[in-house]
């Protein structure tokens, strides 16, 4: 998946919450460095639902993100676009995230393929 560096990169309406103690993170309106956890319900088919059932199995999947995923996450409101996420991010996180281009548009695209912007 390819987006262009203009791009408004945008989390898809899940329900995520925030826990535990702030970490490193800029100082904006709304991102607030805690880590953040994504709950969404499971896509099973006929026979893995038959198992779940029978195996009485969560019906939904709890994601923690790491620190920088969790910073990431706030970031994409829609209201900043790709270069200022990264700049705020390399200027967040240092040497932790370089190059920081390839590892924010590699982390968008992840979020993409499982549904999640």
């Amino acid at each position: 998946m390819e987006f262009s560096d203009d791009a408004f990169p945008t989390r898809a309406p899940v329900w995520w919450g925030r826990r535990g103690v702030a970490g490193a993170h800029p100082e904006v309106d709304g991102v607030t460095g805690k880590e953040i956890v994504i709950r969404h319900p499971k896509n099973l088919g006929k026979l893995e639902s038959l198992l779940s059932r029978i195996f009485r199995a969560p019906k939904e999947l709890i994601r923690p993100l790491d620190d920088m995923n969790s910073v990431l996450w706030e970031l994409m409101d829609g209201r900043n676009d790709f270069r200022t996420i990264c700049s705020m991010m390399d200027s967040t996180f240092h040497e932790r995230i370089a190059p920081v281009e390839d590892r924010v548009r590699a982390s968008i695209v992840q979020y993409c393929t499982l549904g999640l912007a």
